[in-house]
């Protein structure tokens, strides 16, 4: 790869597939199997995952012995809480993750990932912002908080940023809801971050990414920040494969690939 304008290689192809999905749930080995199947076989350079419900002492073995058979890391923020739904995660691929520096996680909510190049830094987020509602309004803005601190920080520090998760935000099925529900959204688009939207055909709107009964929406989101040392070439979402003739999610996975090699 010929890497002389950003002095950085971050992988064998100039071509990185960068994925999101909220994967309901991973304390079962078959699960967990399933899932690495999937980042595996869909040639991810990076996969954020979102409501893993692990507990901190399941996630220190989870994949330990896939890691060396298949040259990849997991990283995992687990919460201290009884909550049901949380906890997140992100896999590299080689050789993403020998550059990996710092590692900073909340409440099983953000974990944040510093991969240090030649003269080149980038912060991988991988967030899952609870569901609108007055129970959660309190981890909503202490989220928030977080979130934004992280950002002036590479802002002053010059790192550039990937944002992916699970937002339970829909600008368009959630168009009713109070403004304070968007915060994160347009937290975002006042820094000028990019979101990267699959559009399906012509599609005036982005495609979907939760199905549930009564519909579906839009509700997982990857955002890069303005001036990004690699444009994106694409964005598609995707369905991971069923587990036993079921499905695996009841979301799927949200794909921008993004091209090093200028």
């Amino acid at each position: 790869m010929d890497n002389k304008k950003h002095n950085f290689s971050p992988h064998p192809s100039p071509l990185i597939k960068f994925g999101q999905i909220n994967v309901n749930g991973l304390c079962s080995p078959v699960r967990q199997q399933h899932l690495l199947n999937f980042f595996l076989h869909s040639s991810f350079g990076v996969l954020s995952l979102n409501d893993t419900r692990l507990t901190s002492s399941s996630a220190k073995f989870i994949f330990k012995n896939e890691h060396s058979q298949y040259n990849f890391r997991s990283y995992w923020a687990c919460s201290s809480s009884s909550r049901p739904h949380d906890g997140v995660g992100i896999l590299l691929r080689y050789p993403l993750h020998k550059h990996v520096q710092t590692i900073d996680s909340w409440e099983g909510r953000l974990i944040k990932i510093d991969l240090f190049f030649h003269q080149t830094k980038i912060s991988l987020i991988s967030l899952y912002n609870p569901p609108s509602g007055s129970t959660h309004y309190n981890i909503c803005a202490a989220l928030l908080t977080k979130l934004t601190s992280w950002l002036d920080h590479a802002r002053s520090n010059n790192y550039h940023v990937i944002i992916l998760g699970d937002f339970n935000i829909d600008e368009i099925s959630h168009s009713s809801y109070s403004p304070r529900h968007f915060k994160l959204t347009r937290l975002l688009a006042s820094r000028y971050f990019v979101d990267h939207q699959s559009h399906f055909l012509s599609s005036t709107y982005p495609d979907n990414t939760y199905f549930h009964n009564g519909g579906a929406s839009r509700l997982d989101y990857i955002w890069s920040s303005p001036g990004f040392p690699a444009p994106a070439l694409f964005s598609h979402v995707i369905p991971c494969p069923d587990l036993s003739d079921r499905p695996f999610t009841d979301h799927h996975a949200l794909i921008t690939v993004f091209d090093f090699s200028s």
